[in-house]
């Protein structure tokens, strides 16, 4: 049986969000304010129309990923989900302070975390995501999974077919663009922690927010394959 399932990315202002085709249509992340027209825009190329989106659903509930779900509800009609501990973020429209995870965070968020950066319209949320969500009911095979680390509310989406889609989980780095941790996290153990658990059930594509697409082998090699070295060695000085 072909599980394949369509993942279509939206380049917008200095991120990425993702339409999702399957038997339905789900829109992953919307952009800074003002990126809703460029959505529905790729959405129209693609031969769809705005009422095929029937979930817009938030990695986390910083600007440059909620910051046009507002607008695109309103234009749409589809229900907008985010996990319960980024609901605040999204019900006040302001992202909170930036946690920078290194050099490259704490220089960039000079940018990203100015009040004006990182403030969007304010929206009560229709679905409040827990552990998990299955998408079925929205044509979609797959389902959302909590990937905190980053924020503590990050989500993934877990498709069917492998891939995933996954926010701001991970980062390419500076300059090798191998993947990374994100330039700022709330807990990095923690993310380090949700890449983990995605890497076992994703062995596909992982989508980033944040520039080109990796496979699950290059996360694994990048994170864990040093880890696991050392470790074997380890056990073999003992035996």
């Amino acid at each position: 049986m072909d599980i394949s399932v369509n993942i279509i990315p939206v380049p917008l202002k200095m991120t990425s969000a993702f339409i999702i085709r399957d038997e339905g249509t789900i829109l992953v992340d919307s952009g800074y304010p003002g990126s809703e027209d460029t959505i529905l825009e790729k959405l129209h190329e693609i031969g769809g129309s705005p009422e095929d989106i029937r979930l817009i659903v938030l990695t986390h509930g910083h600007a440059d990923h909620a910051g046009s779900a507002a607008a695109l509800r309103e234009k749409t009609g589809a229900k907008v989900a985010v996990h319960r501990l980024d609901a605040n973020k999204v019900r006040k429209g302001i992202q909170g302070k930036l946690h920078p995870t290194g050099f490259a965070g704490r220089i960039l968020g000079l940018f990203f975390g100015r009040k004006k950066a990182s403030m969007y319209q304010a929206l009560e949320p229709d679905i409040l995501i827990n552990d998990s969500l299955e998408l079925e009911e929205y044509g979609v095979r797959g389902k959302i999974i909590h990937t905190p680390g980053h924020s503590s509310g990050c989500v993934s989406v877990l498709l069917k077919s492998g891939d995933a889609v996954v926010g701001d989980l991970i980062f390419p780095s500076i300059p090798s663009e191998k993947p990374s941790l994100p330039f700022w996290a709330d807990d990095p153990a923690e993310a380090r922690r949700s890449i983990k658990k995605l890497i076992d059930s994703a062995p596909g594509k992982i989508y980033i927010a944040h520039g080109k697409p990796f496979s699950s082998a290059e996360v694994k090699e990048k994170f864990f394959e040093p880890f696991l070295k050392a470790q074997n060695r380890k056990n073999s000085d003992v035996e």
